[in-house]
């Protein structure tokens, strides 16, 4: 889990920057026309003429902040991500991925029969998708529909997994 989240988060760095280097290019080599597209996209947020004038005589002296907002406004992209540390994320999906993992294999580590065992690993994998899907550990975003997804696609991911192992082992 920590080496397929840390390559995403590399190719999602590598792709902001790209887009920042090129947006950058715009602005020094085609102003006219990164003008016109933040004027335009500044009016889809629904500042009027007088506004939009105010915001790009601003924009037009920050070149920084020209760019932050066009990658902002025109690709929903945070420039703050750039800067963002390239191992955090990763770690704490790694770190995650192993909790869960023991959780998941704890009922094997006891005497009980083998289907009283996966019984419990099934509940106790989807409670922690639940609980991990719904938020509940951030104050205030508790959302339980989103838990209930998580626990759903679970559910049938490992019951396809389930599946695609049964067939293995009668081969």
């Amino acid at each position: 889990m920590f080496f397929s989240s840390y390559l995403s988060r590399r190719s999602e760095l590598k792709s902001l920057k790209i887009d920042m280097t090129r947006e950058r290019m715009e602005i020094e080599t085609e102003p006219e026309e990164e003008k016109a597209e933040m004027r335009e996209l500044l009016k889809r947020d629904g500042y009027d003429e007088a506004e939009v004038d105010v915001i790009m005589l601003r924009l037009v002296k920050d070149k920084d902040l020209w760019l932050k907002e066009m990658l902002r406004r025109e690709l929903q992209l945070n420039t703050q991500d750039a800067r963002a540390d390239r191992f955090a994320k990763p770690l704490s999906a790694g770190f995650a991925f192993l909790l869960l993992a023991l959780l998941a294999v704890s009922p094997y580590a006891f005497s009980v029969p083998r289907f009283d065992a996966l019984v419990a690993s099934v509940s106790f994998s989807l409670a922690a998708l639940f609980l991990l899907g719904s938020r509940a550990f951030v104050p205030r975003s508790f959302d339980p529909r989103s838990g209930a997804e998580s626990a759903l696609v679970g559910a049938l991911a490992g019951f396809l997994l389930y599946l695609v192992g049964v067939l293995v082992s009668t081969v």
